[in-house]
């Protein structure tokens, strides 16, 4: 089972939110304990792996564009839902020994171990097509699209984050 982690609490205290991050973590991105340590804990040991065994890593690192306008426009329970299934988009779309973290707000980690960044790279053109393809279930009410950013860090070779976007995306198109 693919583990997705999510340690971003909201910063705002309205009610509902206790609710709300409860129900998350009990439904949907938490099977992990939600606790910035666990980000750390995982890179940290993935890292030592690949180093020990002369094996790559790739660190892939997604942005949501344009989240404060649907928060804006919509609210933060909006908002939620809509981070909460792109979680599951990108939780179903890697491997079962990728490990994914929502990092912030609008942000999105994914360690990918025994992968070079070639290896990411090929990741992110499907990842972007079904992150900007969501459509909240009800759409007729929303006409914001997420679109995301792409960042890929790669152990040996790379070890600065370079940012996909430019290299990677416009390649594809």
């Amino acid at each position: 089972m693919t583990r997705f982690v999510c340690y971003s609490a909201t910063s705002e205290t309205s009610p509902g939110c206790e609710t709300l991050e409860r129900n998350m973590s009990e439904n949907c991105l938490l099977p992990l304990p939600s606790t910035p340590n666990s980000f750390f804990e995982m890179l940290d040991y993935e890292f030592r792996r690949a180093h020990r065994y002369k094996n790559a890593v790739t660190l892939m690192f997604i942005k949501l564009c344009h989240l404060e306008e649907i928060v804006s426009g919509y609210g933060h329970l909006t908002a939620e839902r809509m981070i909460s299934e792109i979680g599951r988009i990108i939780r179903s779309n890697i491997r079962d020994t990728d490990r994914g973290f929502m990092y912030g707000k609008d942000e999105f980690m994914i360690i990918l171990p025994n992968t070079p960044k070639n290896g990411a790279s090929r990741m992110i053109p499907k990842l972007k097509q079904l992150i900007e393809g969501y459509h909240y279930p009800n759409e007729s009410v929303i006409n914001i699209n997420l679109s995301p950013k792409f960042g890929i860090a790669s152990y040996p070779h790379q070890i600065e984050i370079m940012d996909a976007e430019d290299d990677i995306v416009h390649k594809t198109q």
